[in-house]
């Protein structure tokens, strides 16, 4: 079981970089990829509002990628998922 631990460190490790990297980069690095993704739903001339908004959810998943990494993090440190 220690194939699955690996990968448990590495999907806490990524979520945890990926988070850090949502709730600090700054906004004009993030609002060209906000405008694709908006654009891809069918939004070609997105308002600072939609924007704004979709960056709070951005700003959002960034906690939540947190969270979930910090969870793994003790799971792991506890002795892995199939540990008593």
């Amino acid at each position: 079981m220690d194939f699955l631990d690996y990968i448990l460190w590495f999907v806490a490790i990524f979520a945890a970089i990926y988070g850090v990297l949502l709730l600090v980069l700054p906004r004009k690095t993030l609002i060209p990829t906000i405008k694709k993704q908006l654009e891809k739903k069918g939004n070609s001339d997105p308002t600072s509002t939609d924007v704004d908004k979709k960056l709070k959810s951005f700003r959002a998943m960034g906690l939540v990628c947190l969270i979930a990494s910090a969870a793994v993090i003790y799971i792991n440190l506890t002795g892995g998922i199939l540990a008593f």
